[in-house]
Parts: C-alpha cells; sequence; structure tokens
C-alpha cells in the first residue's frame, strides 16, 4: 500500500510539532492575490508528486500549504515560524517573485527552497534553486520568431510595477535593441490598478505594433478581459510572460490571433514525459479537474525534486546551499527525465503558443523548429 500523502495547514503542525517518521516539506502554493487561479491545480500537481515519490520510495510524505497569495512580509513570518521550529524540511514556492523575495530574507541558507516559475536571476543564489527561466532565456527566442513571422518591430512594455517585470523590462530592452526592434512605450502599473484602456490608449499614440505584456497572474487577466471589451484584439500583437491556460480561461478566451504566451510548457505539446503527466494526472483527478498548467507543472518538478534532495542525505552535514551545489554535481550531467530521481534537470527550451478560443496552440519552437 502506498503510504499517505497528507496535505497539512500551518496551524496543524505548529501545534503538533516535528514528524519525525514523514518527509515534511513547506508547499508555497497562491489560493488568493495575482496567481490564485493557478492555486488548485498546483496543490493538484504538487499531491501527484508527492503520491509518485511515496509510491517509489515508501516514503510517508506531508505537505504544508502555506498561502503565497497574501502580502510578502505576511507569507514570509509564516514561513520563518515554520522553519524555525524544525517544522519543514525544505520549501517548494509557486507565487511572485515579490514573495519569493520576502520569504529568501527570512529563511536564508537554513533550508534549501525550490522556487519553480520563471524569475529574476541569471544564476542560482545561497540556498535557492531556480527551476524557471531567466527573462532573457524566456523572452530572445519568441521576440526573435515573432520579429521574423508577424513583421513587427515597435513595442510597448506593459508590466506589473515589481521586482520580476522590472527584469523582464530591462531584458526585454536589450533584447529588442540586439534584435533591431524598438520600444516605443514603456510602462509599470500597481499590483491591482489595471486600466486597460488608458494602457491600450498610450500604446496606440506610440504607434505600436506589438505589446510584451508582464501582468501577472490577475491583472493579466483584467488586461486581456479589455482588449475584448473594446474590441482591440486586433490592434496589437500580445506577447505575454506568464499567461498559461488557466489564466486565458478566466480571460474568457480570445479568438482574435494576435494573442501569443511564452512558456516552458503547454498542455498541447505532444512530448512523452509532458503527455506522461497529463495521464497521471486526469487518472487522478479526472476530467473536470483545474487544468495543469505550465506554473502547476512547474510545482509538479519542484517537489520531485525537493524530495530528492531531503532524501539524499546530503542535508544531514550540509547547509542548503552546499547541499544543493553537491546535490547538482551528483546529478548533472544526464540529460533528459532521470527515472530513479522522478524529474527532468534539463532546462525545457521556451515554447511559443497562440491563443485559439481557450486554447494555447503551440506555432512553433521560437528556435525556429
Amino acid at each position: 500500500m502506498t503510504p499517505p500523502v497528507s496535505l497539512l495547514l500551518p496551524s496543524e503542525v505548529l501545534l503538533s510539532g516535528p514528524s519525525p517518521h514523514a518527509l515534511r516539506l513547506g508547499l508555497l502554493a497562491p489560493l488568493s492575490g495575482l496567481l490564485g487561479v493557478a492555486g488548485p491545480a498546483v496543490i493538484n500537481c504538487a499531491i501527484l508528486a508527492g503520491e509518485e515519490i511515496s509510491l517509489a520510495t515508501e516514503t510517508v510524505l506531508e505537505l504544508v500549504l502555506v498561502d503565497a497569495g497574501g502580502l510578502p512580509e505576511t507569507v514570509a513570518r509564516e514561513v520563518d515560524l515554520l522553519v524555525g521550529a524544525g517544522l519543514v524540511e525544505g520549501l517548494v514556492g509557486t507565487h511572485t517573485s515579490n514573495v519569493r523575495v520576502a520569504v529568501a530574507a527570512r529563511v536564508a541558507d537554513r533550508v534549501p527552497y525550490v522556487f519553480t516559475p520563471p524569475h529574476e536571476f541569471s544564476r542560482d543564489r545561497a540556498g535557492n534553486v531556480f527551476l524557471g527561466s531567466d527573462p532573457k532565456d524566456h523572452l530572445r527566442q519568441p521576440i526573435a520568431w515573432l520579429a521574423r513571422n508577424r513583421r513587427i518591430t515597435r513595442w510597448a512594455l506593459i508590466g506589473s510595477d515589481y521586482v520580476w517585470p522590472r527584469q523582464v523590462h530591462r531584458a526585454a530592452t536589450t533584447v529588442l535593441r540586439e534584435l533591431g526592434q524598438h520600444i516605443v512605450l514603456d510602462r509599470l502599473v500597481p499590483m491591482g490598478h489595471v486600466d486597460a484602456a488608458e494602457l491600450l490608449a498610450a500604446a496606440r499614440r506610440a504607434r505600436a505594433d506589438a505589446i510584451l505584456v508582464s501582468l501577472v497572474g490577475r491583472d493579466g487577466i483584467e488586461f486581456h478581459r479589455g482588449v475584448t471589451e473594446l474590441d482591440a484584439g486586433q490592434s496589437f500583437v500580445r506577447l505575454c510572460t506568464a499567461l498559461d491556460e488557466n489564466c486565458l480561461v478566466a480571460v474568457g478566451g480570445d479568438s482574435s490571433g494576435e494573442l501569443y504566451s511564452a512558456m516552458p510548457t503547454f498542455l498541447q505539446q505532444g512530448d512523452d514525459r509532458h503527455l506522461r503527466l497529463l495521464e497521471s494526472y486526469v487518472a487522478r483527478f479526472g476530467l473536470t479537474a483545474p487544468l495543469p498548467g505550465s506554473y502547476a507543472e512547474g510545482c509538479y518538478d519542484g517537489v520531485h525534486l525537493l524530495a530528492a534532495l531531503c532524501m539524499s542525505g546530503l542535508l544531514a552535514s550540509s547547509s542548503a546551499a552546499n547541499a544543493a551545489e553537491q546535490f547538482f554535481a551528483a546529478t548533472a550531467g544526464v540529460p533528459g527525465d532521470r527515472p530513479e530521481l522522478g524529474f527532468d534537470l534539463t532546462r525545457r527550451p521556451m515554447r511559443l503558443a497562440r491563443a485559439n478560443g481557450t486554447d494555447l496552440e503551440i506555432v512553433g519552437m521560437p528556435n525556429g523548429v
């Protein structure tokens, strides 16, 4: 019989204390806030990964669920209590980067912290393991593909005013200039204050051909809804850096043919690894479960990686940073899936998809494949 995977609240483990007979991991998932729409699928994928780990290793796994959609300092304080009391052996986070900054500052190097979405750094930091892409990797091939295939040259940059979109804009400035493109508008708007009509009017005044949208989660949803309501879908090519299928469904779909998303994975991709994950997900949660989009799949990989690191024994004699470095040194150099580990250490190339109703259809690998 497969050992159980329990989903616990912080209040439960703070009252019950450490669990010496279980591997207990902190799961920082967005139950509210900007990325709340992705939360249910993120949790499902974490549970699926946990059950696979339990089956493969006969380990009792406990996931301590922290709502990472709250204010950064509030989330960080809650995580600090768990780590400080020795109640979790590591953290996996699928949430916004402003929360990551606050959590990392509190946790420091006490436990490994696997952060799964796209991030703002080009290299890992002490105690942190980044699975997602950095902004330049995220942008270069999708922008090059659109410039070549859609014959656009003038870009408006519109994003949320916090750490990750700021870095996206900096990276986009470099990438666009290297590709001979022009930036005609650069706007960062406060989170939760998206005025689609004003932003679209500004893009029109700047005579933009395309908009790079780094509005995250709910803010991106509000913007794209506004584009449809204002009948502006045909006015600009829109390239999104944080739009998965759950967000597109929340938008209500888009049939303009002008909305694109750059993400590491999409539901419709046909590689064997992705198809196996979808098959397992549907078998476990059913056809009506929330879509396991790119954010959720990243969390699935993150739980597998963190569990493998915690069970490697390296943390018993090394700091989180040193243990992570030794772990990757021992497991690197073998491309593709690692069945014995349960995850794939290979960086996934960025994919580009176009919205068609509520589907994101891959238009080809941005490297031209």
